[in-house]
């Protein structure tokens, strides 16, 4: 099998599961859904939305894949030090998320994709970091009232 082939078979089966994952999503939503409800955007809103985003995406890949022909040359050659760097600081995200907190671990984890990206300035991405991550924070924590977790930093400041 050519490369080229390899690719389309690849994303075929991602568009596969991904519309998978979609059917399993709405099926189980629809089973969980109360009829008596009177919101507009209630528990199923979010799921719902979920298993459409996967659903379109997942038929995209399949119809390209399908229909798709994709150049031998060019492609082939991966750069697997930005992936390594993305899951290195997702990983870094995972073991200190505890300990230092939301802010402060997904602030360094938007350095560190922001750098895998391409992008060196790191005093800038500190700080645009630091503004997403705190307005998630507050989002989450305050609007929405889905607890992250504060860490040592949050809780000096608020103590």
């Amino acid at each position: 099998m050519n490369p080229a082939a390899k690719l389309r078979t690849a994303h075929a089966v991602l568009g596969g599961i991904m519309l998978l994952i979609a059917i399993a999503i709405f099926a189980d939503t629809i089973t969980h859904v109360s009829s008596g409800q009177q919101a507009v955007v209630g528990p199923a809103f979010f799921p719902f939305l979920i298993a459409l985003g996967l659903a379109v995406n997942g038929t995209v890949l399949v119809v390209n894949a399908l229909r798709a022909t994709f150049a031998e040359e060019g492609w082939s050659q991966i750069d697997i030090g930005p992936v390594a760097l993305v899951l290195a600081g997702l990983l870094l995200q995972l073991l200190v998320l505890e300990t230092v907190g939301w802010i402060a671990a997904t602030t360094l984890l938007f350095a560190i994709v922001a750098r895998a990206f391409g992008n060196r300035n790191l005093l800038a991405n500190l700080a645009i970091g630091l503004i997403v991550a705190g307005l998630s924070y507050y989002v989450f924590n305050e609007l929405l009232g889905l607890s992250l977790p504060a860490g040592w930093i949050v809780e000096h400041f608020l103590d």
